[in-house]
């Protein structure tokens, strides 16, 4: 019964290198080596820094203020949510920001 099984299942050992094992272990190191160098060269991502500058216009202050106003009652055990401030704030953002995205893109 345990040739049986042996037979259909060959016993593998780590102490056997094949040199195709070894062939295909070096390139593999060196597309590591290359994912790590781009990596390192990606820019910066732009969008949090515009999407900043947006929320501070004097287009969408007063919908950030309405929107810091509604989070404060909240916290302070009001019985209500700040989904509508908080869509208006954020489509104010969108609309600024956008044009910006594709600016940088050029």
């Amino acid at each position: 019964m345990l040739s049986f099984i042996t037979d259909l299942f060959p016993a593998a050992y780590a102490e056997e290198k094949h040199e195709e094992e070894a062939a295909v272990a070096e390139p593999a190191e060196e597309e590591v080596a290359a994912e790590e160098e781009e990596e390192e060269e990606e820019p910066e991502d732009i969008k949090p820094e515009i999407e900043e500058a947006c929320g501070e216009t004097s287009a969408c202050t007063p919908l950030k203020h309405h929107l810091e106003e509604c989070t404060r009652r909240v916290e302070d055990g009001a019985h209500e949510d700040c989904i509508e401030e908080l869509y208006h704030f954020l489509h104010c953002v969108n609309e600024c920001a956008v044009p910006k995205y594709f600016d940088k893109l050029v």
